[in-house]
């Protein structure tokens, strides 16, 4: 047990190092030597937790799956479907904007890399499963439109959360909060797919 966490330790150490050195001087401009020199490892150590710099951006993305998670079972006990959604996507928000630059060297890389937009690809269908039981819950307790696939109602969401992490990042100067974007466009999703104060579908 204390020697996977000192392996657990040593990961998320060569992990928060090579994040911050990407930060600081761009991704291309960070080689492994260094991260290596920096975590005072041998680079034959490195390997043994990432098998490239690509792959310490993956971890990045699993980072924020990990998180999710453990909002979705910190909120289950919370009656509210909507109030549930609301509460994951502002921490998910509060970890990005702690890091925004870190986001947006991973944002550039997607865009220059085919393996890396098929790994984002996968985060997206894996942040969609964790969301789809939430909105099956939705459904069975008659919170949003019976005719509603809960899995297609997931898909959305994300793809609203996506647009708007895309251009909050694409536009730095702009006054408006992304959390307050995102919240909006959730209210009127749910306008749309909730159940109305009447009853019917």
């Amino acid at each position: 047990m204390l020697r996977q966490q000192r392996k657990d330790e040593l990961k998320e150490r060569i992990f928060s190092t090579a994040l911050q050195l990407f930060q600081a001087k761009g991704f291309d401009r960070v080689t492994i030597d260094e991260i290596t020199q920096q975590c005072g490892i041998a680079k034959g150590t490195f390997y043994n937790y990432f098998r490239s710099k690509d792959t310490i951006l993956f971890h990045l993305g699993d980072s924020q799956m990990a998180a999710v998670r453990l909002i979705i079972e910190r909120m289950a006990g919370v009656p509210s479907v909507k109030t549930r959604l609301e509460a994951i996507f502002r921490e998910l928000f509060a970890n990005l904007t702690a890091n925004r630059g870190l986001v947006k060297v991973m944002l550039m890389e997607l865009l220059r890399s085919e393996m890396m937009l098929a790994q984002e690809a996968n985060q997206v269908r894996r942040f969609e499963q964790l969301l789809v039981p939430i909105m099956e819950e939705a459904a069975a307790n008659k919170a949003i439109k019976a005719h509603l696939d809960p899995a297609q109602a997931a898909s959305l969401l994300v793809s609203i959360y996506f647009q708007t992490v895309i251009t909050w990042l694409s536009f730095p100067g702009s006054e408006e909060d992304p959390v307050n974007r995102f919240m909006a466009q959730l209210e009127m999703v749910w306008e749309g797919i909730g159940r109305s104060e009447y009853g019917g579908d």
